[in-house]
């Protein structure tokens, strides 16, 4: 009899260290939506439901998802400004409904905002808007930013979760000349991290402003008063930590940044910093100023990928993982590659950030429900309500009718 409890005892500790190693090396997936049709953002729809979120389509709809929904699709359109926005129907405009914050006291005003390309005047600008209870006759714009591109356009909003502020990502607009790159310019939005207060208003020369400076933005002379950090090229997905139980590193804000030539970069976005371009991308020099050893207040990356690096195509930043299910990925980053399929972490190790690649699982080892594959194209990330990592992919990045292989993937560790 004591032999066959030290037998069992030795099968079910070898048991338990496989499940471990497992749950320490790769990860499954489920589909959670699908038939949509390039999916930019998704946020829990919070005291809405369990499970239920807000998805936006670049095409300038924002979809309420309730899986509990017994008739009909589960997707309904609660927003849509698809006739205000710019955006050709081909695989390459990134122009479009770029983003979207859901207001914290969204139960309360039923506010959401909203970060879109449109033409005005024959002029294009990037619109920051506020729309209340999904009635887009209620739309009120914040900010125009005028683009002098069609590409490099931004697009990520988010609210702090310590000050309850909007921060904007605005990208440099895409000039076609280097030297017309306005994101060392402080009197220019462009290239630039901005932060507003959405709660109140102000009367600035006669017109009703939509939004109010908060106290502690950086005070500098000559920057625009909604400047909180500059030097951006393009930060392509941002996120935010939602902070150890003891509170320690909640508020941080992690984004991925898109390079031109050199490398693309991982930053955490700080008060004041100043983070390079054009004059650097990741840790290089472009040559475009002598000034690049002396930048005021210069923040550099926590990670650069040279572009020499043949397995990363294009940086889509992600959340930093503090959910339960995968608990070998608590405190780290999650990224992934644009087109190349792949998924990697960022982690602190005694003040240095390490990279690890982020496998998948055999599908013997997943559950039934989560032996999907990717998609050929990340677009984005999300977070559940318990923050479980999504995935926003798609094969197919054109718009035109019948173009809805979007889908929304979730995150599992194995079932082992």
């Amino acid at each position: 009899m004591l032999y066959f409890h030290f037998v069992f005892a030795i099968v079910l500790w070898e048991f338990c260290a496989l499940k471990a190693e497992c749950r320490e090396t790769c990860i499954c997936l489920s589909q959670e939506i699908d038939g949509l049709r390039n999916p930019i953002h998704i946020e829990p729809a919070k005291n809405e439901g369990e499970n239920v979120y807000f998805i936006g389509e670049q095409i300038g709809i924002i979809y309420l998802y309730n899986p509990k929904q017994s008739l009909g699709n589960k997707l309904t359109a609660y927003i849509n400004v698809s006739d205000r926005i710019v955006l050709e129907k081909n695989a390459h405009d990134e122009r479009g409904l770029l983003g979207f914050a859901v207001h914290p006291m969204f139960e309360r005003n039923r506010k959401i905002y909203l970060y879109s390309v449109r033409t005005l005047n024959e002029r294009q600008f990037a619109v920051i808007s506020e729309i209340t209870s999904g009635d887009v006759g209620t739309e009120r714009q914040l900010l125009f930013i005028e683009q002098p591109g069609d590409i490099r356009n931004g697009g990520q909003l988010l609210f702090g979760n310590t000050d309850g502020y909007l921060y904007i990502f605005v990208g440099d607009g895409g000039p076609i000349h280097t030297k017309d790159i306005q994101a060392q310019n402080t009197s220019s939005l462009l290239g630039k991290v901005l932060r507003v207060n959405v709660d109140a208003t102000e009367v600035i020369d006669n017109k009703l402003q939509f939004y109010v400076i908060p106290h502690d933005n950086p005070k500098h002379a000559e920057w625009r008063p909604e400047v909180f950090s500059v030097g951006f090229r393009n930060s392509w997905r941002c996120s935010q930590d939602a902070g150890k139980p003891s509170g320690e590193g909640k508020g941080r804000i992690f984004c991925g940044e898109l390079g031109g030539d050199i490398a693309d970069e991982v930053n955490i976005i700080e008060k004041g910093g100043n983070y390079g371009w054009p004059v650097k991308e990741g840790n290089t020099c472009t040559n475009v100023s002598a000034k690049c050893d002396t930048l005021d207040n210069e923040r550099t990356p926590v990670l650069s990928i040279p572009h020499s690096d043949k397995g990363m195509q294009a940086l889509v930043g992600g959340p930093l993982y503090r959910g339960r299910d995968v608990t070998s990925l608590d405190g780290k980053l999650i990224l992934g590659d644009v087109f190349g399929g792949s998924l990697f972490t960022v982690g602190e190790v005694n003040g240095q950030w390490k990279t690890e690649p982020l496998p998948f699982c055999d599908k013997g080892t997943c559950s039934c429900t989560a032996r999907e594959h990717m998609s050929s194209v990340l677009l984005s990330f999300g977070q559940t309500h318990e923050g479980e990592v999504l995935l926003l992919m798609t094969d197919d990045v054109s718009i035109h009718p019948g173009s809805d292989r979007g889908r929304v993937l979730r995150m599992h560790a194995p079932a082992l």
